[in-house]
């Protein structure tokens, strides 16, 4: 009794020692400043990801307040975000990206990271377009965490294995693997829960169909030939064959929820970014194994991109700009981009940075990405805000989703409609 007395004693003092530590590491990290980050990350996987930043910033001495908020891929976060300017309730930092950042950087409202950006050669060690991508000005305004592939097809290696089917290469061979998944009961695809998802999925089936250059013609140049064509006709021909295989249960639910359905093998496939590993490994599956990861048929050529960045707004004391500045630093050192990356399901944006004990996915991500840049086969995302501004986005995915629940639209209708929406969101964008 009185060895367990003392053992039970020794348990009461170990955990009040750890409390204590806990405590003490919380007040140390408050003791040089906190931020303020506000961003949309909320899945399992997402949050895991920010655990990372937050437990760095602690040892740098400085809280960060993760103030994440949930919906509509970015758009909720960024009603808050304009509620915060308005009421002086500035976050230090806010998950910007895309030509987004210049539109904030162009208010006033945003603050520069040159001196973090230069000491530590950002421009040596992220790629041209991206470094481009971060200023404003001229002057360093944001700073990238990732580099996200959207175009993959995600499959349950059981599920097509039950079947008798191989990995799809072409669009071909999708269809014919959706025909055998859905006559033995199983939901080929996991997907078109809400808009987002299916302008995700919309991203994939415009490159499968049309390779990087016409992508980029009708996506980033807003080319009218381009969107009003038999071309883009074709990828929403696409899109209704891909709704026909969808889950018919799958309205209003969210984009994790559809992955684990392809972890546990109720559905075989969905199209999403490389985000959707980071959920794969928190379901206890391993990217590349129970769960392959192919370039969507027909766009193996094409990378398309999404960078996740801050963008820094205009603090008062000089203790939340020095937690700017810490953040920033910590953002993009090798130690972050690693240990982030390889939670999230992206491959580091800090070019150089080892992959050693990074899974399959991410090596043949960085691969095709390397590839593609040599090829001219990489263009931004549409359907996550890398390539136009929120207004042309949203004519764009109003097209897409009219189209995805109304069969009475014809896709060349889809294609012209598109044309005419995008050109009226253009002109609006330049009042």
């Amino acid at each position: 009794m009185m060895r367990s007395g003392k053992l039970l004693k020794s348990g009461v003092l170990a955990c009040m020692a750890a409390a204590m530590l806990t405590m003490a590491t919380n007040a140390a990290a408050a003791d040089k400043g906190e931020i303020s980050v506000l961003n949309w990350w909320t899945s399992g996987s997402e949050a895991k990801s920010m655990g990372v930043l937050q437990q760095m910033m602690a040892k740098e001495g400085y809280k960060m307040n993760n103030d994440a908020v949930s919906g509509g891929g970015g758009t909720n976060a960024r009603t808050v975000l304009k509620s915060r300017l308005s009421s002086d309730n500035v976050p230090g930092a806010a998950q910007i990206k895309g030509p987004e950042i210049q539109q904030w950087c162009e208010q006033g409202v945003t603050t520069n990271i040159d001196a973090v950006a230069k000491a530590d050669h950002w421009d040596k060690l992220l790629a041209p377009a991206i470094a481009k991508g971060m200023q404003c000005g001229g002057h360093w305004v944001a700073v990238p965490f990732d580099n996200h592939r959207v175009n993959w097809l995600w499959i349950n290696r059981a599920d097509i294995k039950k079947v008798d089917a191989q990995m799809p290469q072409s669009w071909d061979e999708l269809v014919s693997t959706m025909k055998k998944l859905k006559a033995a009961g199983i939901t080929p695809i996991a997907g078109g829960g809400d808009t987002w998802q299916i302008g995700t999925e919309f991203d994939a089936l415009v490159a499968g169909v049309g390779g990087a250059d016409f992508y980029r013609k009708a996506f980033v140049d807003l080319d009218k030939s381009a969107l009003d064509s038999p071309t883009m006709a074709k990828a929403f021909e696409h899109l209704r064959v891909i709704k026909e295989y969808s889950d018919p249960n799958g309205s209003g639910l969210a984009w994790n929820h559809d992955t684990g359905m392809v972890v546990k093998g109720t559905a075989a496939m969905q199209i999403m970014g490389d985000w959707a590993k980071g959920e794969i490994a928190n379901d206890g599956a391993t990217p590349g194994k129970e769960v392959a990861c192919v370039a969507f048929p027909g766009s193996q050529g094409t990378f398309i991109y999404n960078i996740d960045s801050f963008e820094m707004f205009k603090v008062k004391t000089a203790s939340e700009r020095a937690a700017q500045a810490t953040f920033a630093r910590t953002a993009m050192s090798p130690e972050f981009q690693r240990k982030f990356n390889m939670v999230k399901g992206s491959i580091p944006v800090r070019e150089g940075t080892s992959l050693t004990g990074f899974d399959e996915c991410a090596k043949a991500s960085e691969h095709d990405y390397k590839d593609a840049a040599k090829k001219n086969g990489l263009v931004p995302s549409m359907s996550q805000d890398m390539a136009e501004v929120g207004a042309i986005k949203g004519a764009i995915f109003d097209v897409v989703a009219r189209f995805y629940n109304s069969d009475k639209m014809t896709s060349q209708e889809a294609a012209t409609e598109l044309a005419k929406q995008v050109e009226q969101a253009k002109q609006m964008t330049q009042m």
